[in-house]
């Protein structure tokens, strides 16, 4: 199973805020973390906010945190917010056209591994993959 880099992107922003937490960050920290484009963090910081794991209030004083505790927002969370596709191939698709479907062994075991693959990410929390703010080059003062 492989995750799209908007995924990516997204797990690392979420670690960031664990990290930092209960401090603010803004996106230009972000960026400046992870030299990535403004425009690209936006946009995943945007879908981490319509997905209720990130709140943002305006206005000075302002920033990103965490919606819940880190130790309530597990990494399936996440990835099952951001990724579009689970459907590993042909068969599990819209549009099915594979002509062995109806008597084909490999669906289940692919709908096992899918599953799994969920329930262990499911099991670690944004808290269990928090880094130090030192990590980042942050004063911890």
């Amino acid at each position: 199973m492989r995750l799209n880099d908007t995924t990516d992107l997204a797990l690392r922003i979420m670690i960031y805020a664990a990290s930092v937490h209960p401090r603010r960050f803004n996106i230009d920290q972000i960026v400046q973390t992870y030299a990535l484009p403004r425009s690209t963090i936006m946009k995943v910081v945007s879908s981490l906010t319509q997905g209720a794991l990130l709140s943002a209030q305006r206005g000075r004083g302002g920033g990103l945190y965490l919606a819940r505790e880190a130790s309530e927002i597990s990494v399936g969370d996440i990835i099952q917010h951001m990724e579009t596709d689970f459907d590993l191939v042909e068969c599990m698709r819209t549009g099915n056209r594979c002509t062995i479907t109806e008597s084909c062994k490999l669906i289940p075991p692919l709908i096992a591994a899918r599953k799994a693959f969920i329930e262990t990410l499911g099991r670690y929390s944004v808290a269990d993959v928090a880094l130090a703010p030192s990590d980042f080059g942050m004063d911890t003062a």
